[in-house]
């Protein structure tokens, strides 16, 4: 993933936004990374997407969202 975040970087425009969505079993472990990658002073937002009302059983924990990292490659965009 460090790579492949790494190279989404060199890609993006000074002016672009990058959108990583992800559910929560790894959405901590991916801010350190895209802290790491775009820094900290990038960071945009964490947005929660609701994907299924009715949830997804796991555990007997229903998931009904999905978690949006929203960073710039430039804080001043």
């Amino acid at each position: 993933m460090y790579p492949r975040l790494q190279l989404a970087r060199d890609l993006l425009s000074d002016n672009g936004v990058i959108f990583i969505s992800i559910d929560d079993n790894e959405q901590a472990n991916l801010k350190l990374i895209c802290d790491d990658i775009f820094g900290e002073n990038n960071f945009i937002a964490n947005i929660i997407v609701q994907s299924n009302k009715r949830g997804q059983t796991y555990k007997q924990l229903a998931k009904t969202h999905e978690y949006l990292l929203v960073y710039t490659k430039n804080p001043d965009t």
